[in-house]
């Protein structure tokens, strides 16, 4: 847009909520300092790199999957985050950033679902990504004034111009479908460690090219959307109930243990109730198993 400001909007404690809301809707996308503290991240990346050297398998099928291929042979990534690194549960409730999201996501539902958690550890070699809009999964959904979701890249490191900071094209979220902006027309989002940038999923963005020898860009990507549209995990699947469980209830919720009017219920209820049926079932199965009869002489058993 014509005598618009090319820099991502930034938003520095006390945050100005009304004002961060705006920039979200208005120009797609705002940077907001100091969400996480220098040790949450640190833990964060530990938890990460634990689960992924106990689990070499994890590892290898997240490269493989769909998102892992798309993020490019230079990017070591883990989804499914909830359930496999603790510290993520905490994260993805950080009262500003899922405050935001409530906030902007309103006017078209009354539930907030998690789209998607996942780390990105980009390396030196990776090439930029081209431009695109998350809400190309969604392919036939009308855009419109109010977003459907939102996207966030959570800096669990500096996000550089040279290690691949992620490329924003602010206001394009008014461009028609099928339409692609121009390179010129984006910026690069550098932040800090802790910082996170939140933008519409319907504004054009890239993961950005790492051209350094050295230094790891490593990333806390998640995602809110509307309750009424599908998530990209399924996340009731890949966190067993039994861990959900014991999970705090808007957790529970995000991951998709909610109803948005007569969508997600369970036996025609609330989808909770589903929680404790599979606990039930899975502590009443776990019962000592009756020991079996020796043969008798001359049995065809051995």
């Amino acid at each position: 847009m014509t005598g618009q400001i090319r820099e991502v909007p930034r938003f520095v404690r006390p945050y100005d909520t009304s004002a961060l809301d705006d920039a979200v809707r208005a120009r797609g996308a705002a940077i907001i300092e100091r969400v996480f503290s220098a040790e949450l991240c640190d833990r964060f990346i530990d938890e990460v790199r634990k689960y992924l050297a106990d689990n070499p398998r994890s590892r290898e099928r997240a490269e493989k999957s769909i998102l892992g291929s798309y993020q490019g042979p230079e990017t070591t990534t883990l989804h499914a985050l909830i359930g496999r690194v603790p510290v993520a549960a905490e994260m993805i409730v950080q009262p500003d950033l899922l405050g935001c999201a409530k906030r902007i996501l309103a006017p078209l539902t009354t539930s907030v679902l998690l789209t998607v958690a996942e780390y990105m550890g980009r390396d030196p070699g990776q090439p930029r990504q081209q431009l695109h809009r998350d809400t190309e999964a969604w392919a036939h959904l009308p855009l419109g004034e109010d977003p459907v979701a939102l996207t966030l890249m959570c800096a669990m490191s500096d996000f550089t111009v040279h290690n691949g900071a992620t490329w924003v094209v602010l206001d394009s979220h008014r461009n028609p479908a099928g339409s692609t902006p121009k390179w010129s027309e984006a910026v690069q989002a550098t932040m800090s460690k802790g910082d996170a940038l939140i933008f519409r999923s319907d504004v054009f963005h890239a993961g950005g090219a790492n051209d350094t020898a050295a230094d790891r860009r490593e990333i806390f990507s998640l995602g809110y959307q509307v309750g009424w549209l599908r998530t990209v995990e399924n996340s009731t699947l890949s966190v067993p109930p039994a861990m959900a469980a014991t999970l705090p209830e808007d957790v529970q919720e995000l991951l998709g243990y909610s109803a948005e009017l007569v969508l997600g219920l369970y036996e025609g209820g609330h989808p909770k109730s589903a929680l404790t049926d599979r606990v039930d079932a899975e502590n009443s199965a776990c019962v000592t198993a009756p020991k079996p009869e020796s043969p008798v002489e001359g049995s065809i058993l051995r």
